[in-house]
């Protein structure tokens, strides 16, 4: 039961089961020391409120940063609704954001909505101590969400800091490079589909699938090729999305005869791959468009219609989506483990091995390597599975495939599932899938497509990316050039310009906000100069590698 009493101060208090929430004396006063020991000096971004009571911390954070943003976490809806009833502690502003439990939507996907990658940077968490043990329950789910949201972002950040260049490079390189493009469907509409990622149980599911291979499209990841090829399940898709050498390598020796599905930012060296049992080739990509400044423009130029698929940081989660969007029939996931099985990340055989078998020696054998790889990627056994440890990637991924999407919930099936729980995907058997397969219709397998004859020429192409990256190099140099002397992140806030300097200089970027956050407005503003010098710079060098490449 939740009651509202006056306090010494005059001030309104709460009670909840009988047990105060706030001090009976001057809740206010007792907010602020919380909060000013809590952040000491710093002068945070965004703060989470977690447990909020009727207001109080709210209400001093933003009187003290009013160019911070808060997110507000109430663990009751009872409580929240006795805040909004005191007007003086319920001032909505533009950088204020309120969930509690009766909205209806899940917190994880509220602060998904509203913490990005950059916003990580100078982000802090305070939890109201008294509600943290009187709604224990909310206050784990609470945290637990916060922290999901936040490994996804910090993975995302970390991910665009390493390849943000790589993917426009990649983007060049493909575009530039790439011979013939295919149009049209990937499936047919009602076909049941199958994909192929690389955990270990994918070698027992691998009868199975041969078994039933006519009744179904099988879609792969490039890290199961090598796998798929020694069993003899050739695909009819590959689904390609890491910018890496990596994700293209595990395709050299297992090249396809299938088209396979990309955005342009992905691995480069596509066209240089052959089907080693007829020498035929290249192989040929089903572009995908990512939704993005740089890549649209590259798509646009090659006059080509793209899917649009949203970019995940996994491309198991992309292949679901694709899938899902291309298909009103089952999709059943194979080799999804989002674990290890002890030292063994992969299927196999796997390009991953070749790696290490080049490097052994007697004081590195193989098993050594893989078993200094486990640990590094920081793998904690799973309560109850045994051998299986899920790697903090993995879990990570996993976090964000465990609450599911709206387009693939109650069709989405996961073959011989391994001990990481994916509450949102159905767990299927043997027996079942053979059962569903069974009365599943019988379309035309594989995908339609033909070639498009839209591409323009390689000289075209040339002058086309030319004047691409000399558009945006002058977009970037306008302000330093006119001798515009606003403040640091006015000079950043084009969408063009931005876009280009998060992916081009995003740590830059990154120290630019938090300089600017500071009050630090001569070094924020010459930073600010100096990520446009620096990402002009670069597209400058780019501009020269293709002219010469005419």
């Amino acid at each position: 039961m939740v009651e509202v009493f006056t306090s010494r101060s005059g001030s309104p208090s709460i009670r909840v089961d009988g047990v105060a929430l706030h001090s009976p004396y001057d809740p206010g006063r007792e907010a602020e020391r919380f909060a000013k020991n809590a952040l000491d000096t710093e002068l945070p971004s965004t703060v989470v409120v977690l447990g909020e009571g009727l207001g109080y911390l709210t209400q001093w954070l933003t009187k003290a940063y009013p160019r911070t943003r808060v997110l507000r976490i109430f663990y009751s809806a009872e409580v929240f609704h006795s805040s909004t009833e005191l007007a003086q502690l319920s001032s909505p502003t533009p950088q204020l954001e309120t969930w509690h439990p009766g909205m209806g939507q899940d917190l994880v996907d509220f602060l998904r909505a509203r913490i990005g990658e950059l916003d990580v940077e100078g982000l802090r968490t305070l939890e109201w101590p008294p509600s943290a043990r009187l709604f224990p329950r909310y206050s784990r789910s609470a945290h637990e969400a916060l922290q999901q949201c936040l490994m996804e972002a910090n993975g995302s950040l970390v991910t665009t800091m390493s390849t943000g260049r790589l993917w426009l490079r990649n983007s060049l390189a493909n575009f530039l490079s790439v011979r013939e493009v295919l149009e049209g469907a990937p499936c047919s509409r009602d076909r049941t589909i199958v994909i192929a990622a690389s955990g270990p149980s994918l070698e027992s599911a691998a009868p199975l699938l041969r078994e039933l291979r006519d009744a179904v499209d099988i879609w792969a990841l490039p890290s199961s090729a090598p796998f798929l090829v020694e069993a003899g399940l050739r695909p009819d898709l590959f689904i390609l999305t890491d910018p890496s050498f990596y994700a293209i390598a595990h395709l050299h020796h297992a090249a396809p005869a299938c088209p396979v599905a990309m955005p342009l930012s992905a691995s480069r060296g596509l066209w240089r791959l052959a089907d080693p049992a007829t020498n035929s080739g290249p192989a040929r990509p089903f572009l995908l468009a990512q939704p993005g400044m740089l890549e649209e423009v590259f798509l646009d130029a090659l006059g080509v219609s793209a899917p649009v698929v949203a970019p995940h940081g996994t491309v198991a989660a992309t292949a679901l989506d694709f899938a899902c969007a291309s298909t009103s029939g089952t999709v059943i996931l194979a080799g999804l483990d989002m674990c290890t099985n002890d030292i063994v990340s992969h299927a196999r055989p796997n390009e991953f091995e070749q790696f290490f078998l080049a490097r052994s020696s007697r004081t590195a054998p193989v098993h050594s390597q893989w078993f200094r790889r486990s640990a590094d990627q920081n793998a904690t056994r799973i309560p109850g599975a045994g051998r299986e440890r899920a790697p903090l990637s993995l879990r990570t991924y996993a976090g964000w495939l465990a609450r599911g999407g709206a387009s693939w919930r109650g069709r989405v099936y996961r073959l011989l599932p391994s001990a990481v729980a994916l509450p949102e995907m159905v767990s299927l058997d043997a027996a079942k899938m053979r059962e569903m397969v069974r009365f599943s219709p019988s379309s035309l397998p594989g995908p339609h497509l033909s070639c498009s004859s839209a591409l323009p020429s390689r000289a075209q192409r040339i002058s086309l990316a030319s004047g691409i990256l000399r558009d945006w190099r002058n977009s970037l140099l306008a302000p330093i050039k006119a001798g515009y002397r606003g403040g640091a992140l006015d000079i950043l806030a084009r969408p063009q310009v931005f876009s280009l300097a998060y992916q081009l200089a995003t740590r830059q970027l990154i120290e630019t906000r938090r300089t600017a956050r500071l009050a630090d407005t001569g070094r924020a503003q010459d930073s600010a100069v100096a990520v446009l010098e620096e990402c002009g710079q670069f597209l400058r060098s780019l501009e020269e590698r293709v002219l010469s490449a005419n």
